[in-house]
């Protein structure tokens, strides 16, 4: 399968460059990063083996046969990249966060009109889609939950896209869709009456711990990302299983028969 990264010099993309080499069954045939073209890609990644010289535009993915892409970048360039792509039959597979609704219905959009899937993830850690699967099942049986995400100082959304998400499918096991929100003081957010509390701190990568108390008891639920490696299992299970879906999935437990 080929392969193309958007975002390919930024510390995921750069990970996710090193995961698809290191593929038998994946191809890395195209790098899209504004910040590092006309470099190549070996430069950037030490100990990478490919001569793939990173480009400017998306443009490139179509050139250069892409039959994935794995963005990466930022919101504002996510925007204006992946409906591009979508709309031209390449099925994407995200880990930018900071979209809106609107942002989520026109990516849904150009993947129905390009006849592909785009399967945007908070989180692409195994470890943290389970995390929230365990959430989402204790939530039919405690009583109260509040949710503390810690992650490091360059994280641009607080709370994030993970806390979110755990927040979303706690309400939903107990019956409820809408989820008003409400800000809380610096980096505190409530979701549905679910207390979301962010950390960021040097040292940290990205952690998260779902806390439920009952009568007599706390159950506590925690995943700790050490690393960025911990992301590329998720990654390429979603690479892989992209081709399946339709228009646009939320979620890496979407491909994982949860």
């Amino acid at each position: 399968m080929r392969v193309g990264v958007c975002g390919a010099g930024g510390r995921m993309g750069r990970e996710v460059c090193r995961a698809v080499v290191g593929e038998e069954d994946l191809q890395l045939v195209c790098a899209v990063d504004p910040a590092f073209e006309g470099r190549r890609l070996a430069e950037l990644v030490p100990g990478l083996e490919s001569d793939v010289v990173v480009r400017g535009d998306v443009g490139a993915m179509p050139e250069a046969g892409v039959e994935v892409a794995v963005d990466f970048t930022v919101a504002e360039a996510a925007r204006a990249n992946l409906p591009r792509l979508l709309r031209q039959g390449i099925p994407c597979v995200v880990g930018t966060t900071g979209f809106t609704e609107k942002d989520l219905e026109e990516l849904d959009r150009a993947a129905r009109e390009g006849g592909v899937g785009c399967l945007v993830a908070p989180n692409f850690a195994v470890g943290a889609v389970l995390m929230m699967d365990f959430a989402r099942r204790a939530a039919r049986y405690m009583e109260e939950c509040e949710i503390v995400e810690l992650h490091h100082p360059a994280k641009l959304d607080a709370p994030s896209g993970t806390a979110r998400n755990t927040a979303r499918l706690v309400l939903e096991a107990r019956g409820k869709e809408e989820a008003e929100e409400s800000e809380e003081g610096p980096r505190g957010l409530s979701m549905g009456g679910i207390h979301i509390h962010s950390v960021r701190l040097p040292g940290l990568v990205a952690h998260q711990e779902v806390i439920f108390g009952g009568k007599g008891q706390v159950l506590t639920i925690r995943h700790d990302s050490l690393d960025r490696t911990s992301f590329m299992p998720g990654v390429l299970l979603a690479v892989r299983r992209v081709g399946e879906v339709s228009g646009l999935v939320l979620g890496l437990e979407k491909v994982m028969d949860l």
